[in-house]
């Protein structure tokens, strides 16, 4: 019997808007590991609900429709819209739909060579146990303004104001829930993204990494 290949996973966790999500894909695809972006899974369990037009208040129902996510068929675009963002945030405070999700996190997680999970509760909930956990932040004012800038060059109207008062609310929720809080993980590096471009974060990142996949022999 061959032993099963050891998997190598980087835990990424920080507020909205504060780039760990552009970075974890980066690192996914310069190291060949699997990328996991949890908040889709939580936008998907709403999505599910509301295109059956079931109510997002029904734990059970959205437990069922959490328990029927394809990781492998997360489709971003689908995913990414303001509705589904906003019902996403009320099924994400049931615990019985954020266990069942979790569940399959970590099994993500056990992906050879190795995956790369980015969210709010990966290096303290999902992952505790991961060799590297990067704490990614930034001001608010900075992640506002990427938000303005990226919603902006889509076309849309929107206004600088509204998305930072919305982010202070996201903030707020997430570090305030009493079910896995945001906050960072003992062990984990952090990373202030204020004043640094993707290319800085990024190489930051990848010492970190390098040296955990010696330590650990990757």
């Amino acid at each position: 019997m061959h032993a099963p290949a050891p998997s190598f996973t980087i835990a990424i966790d920080g507020p909205a808007a504060s780039g760990k999500g552009t970075l974890a894909r980066r690192i996914a695809d310069y190291y060949g590991y699997h990328h996991l972006d949890t908040g889709l899974t939580y936008r998907a369990v709403a999505k599910a609900l509301l295109d059956q037009n079931m109510a997002l208040d029904d734990e059970f129902l959205a437990e069922k429709a959490a328990r029927g996510i394809d990781l492998s068929k997360l489709d971003r675009a689908a995913l990414s819209t303001h509705d589904v963002g906003e019902a996403a945030s009320k099924v994400a405070v049931m615990p019985a739909v954020r266990r069942a999700l979790v569940a399959a996190q970590q099994a993500f997680a056990q992906r050879s060579p190795g995956t790369v999970l980015d969210g709010r509760d990966i290096g303290t909930v999902v992952c505790p146990d991961a060799p590297v956990k990067l704490y990614i932040t930034a001001s608010p004012q900075a992640r506002a303004k990427r938000r303005f800038d990226e919603i902006k060059s889509s076309g849309a109207a929107v206004l600088y104001e509204e998305i930072l008062a919305d982010l202070t609310r996201r903030d707020a929720r997430d570090m305030g829930r009493t079910d896995s809080p945001l906050k960072p993980a003992a062990d984990a590096h952090l990373l202030d993204t204020t004043e640094m471009d993707i290319e800085t974060a990024f190489l930051a990142a990848k010492k970190l990494i390098d040296q955990a996949l010696v330590g650990n022999r990757y």
